[in-house]
């Protein structure tokens, strides 16, 4: 014969363990509500950036003219030195500057004080390609970004003209007719000739001139043939 279930209130150490567990549920709770608005105000900050950042505007084409045209200039008008302090840091090591300038000096260029203009810039990486103009000539130099600007690098074919001396490299020029006339320096302590002052005398009236032949041209120009230019910064 079983026995009739208990009722009543139950044990003092159940109703302790229950009350308990309510408490903690609480708490638990109330921290679950206290981390959810921290982070509704205060969001995590994003991991930072691994991509590479986007180049600055020292590669534009803009950048790339205003630095490129000063070098143009300078071996334009004749200022070799200072064309040669534009050049790329390893590219200088091929000829010394004073070297440089005297080979202009004994083999000048046929056509002195040409400007130079740029027609377009192609940029690729820190390599600025730029086709410049003279006359009805067109030519490509090479430009490096070196040192937060950009700067001359010259051609293989350039790199290997300056392995000879440069009186050899003037020879080799003059010999192909590369090379203008080369203006006479005076002799040192030559004395400047002064112009002699002569009576004016009456001269005796000259024969009339005879026309020539128009269908016979005298004399006629022989265009020059920009093929024949040295290419390049040479």
């Amino acid at each position: 014969m079983g026995y009739p279930p208990q009722y009543g209130q139950p044990p003092r150490g159940e109703t302790g363990r229950g009350l308990a567990v309510m408490v903690v549920m609480a708490v638990g709770v109330a921290i679950g509500a206290v981390v959810t608005v921290f982070m509704v105000f205060n969001p995590p900050s994003s991991p930072p950036s691994t991509a590479t950042p986007t180049r600055g505007g020292e590669h534009s084409e803009t950048s790339v003219r205003q630095a490129v045209q000063p070098a143009l200039d300078a071996y334009s008008s004749g200022l070799y030195g200072d064309f040669w302090d534009l050049w790329a840091t390893e590219a200088q090591g091929l000829i010394a500057r004073e070297e440089y300038v005297r080979l202009f000096e004994i083999c000048p260029p046929i056509l002195p004080n040409s400007p130079l203009t740029i027609a377009g810039v192609t940029i690729t990486g820190d390599i600025a390609r730029v086709q410049a103009t003279r006359l009805d000539d067109s030519t490509d130099f090479d430009f490096v970004f070196e040192g937060g600007t950009w700067r001359y690098e010259p051609s293989p074919e350039e790199r290997l003209t300056y392995q000879a001396p440069v009186d050899q490299i003037a020879e080799q020029r003059r010999a192909m007719g590369f090379c203008g006339a080369v203006a006479p320096t005076p002799a040192p302590g030559a004395p400047t000739p002064t112009p002699s002052i002569t009576p004016s005398v009456p001269t005796a009236p000259s024969a009339p001139t005879v026309p020539s032949n128009p269908a016979v041209p005298s004399n006629p120009t022989v265009p020059t043939d920009p093929a024949t230019q040295p290419p390049g910064f040479l």
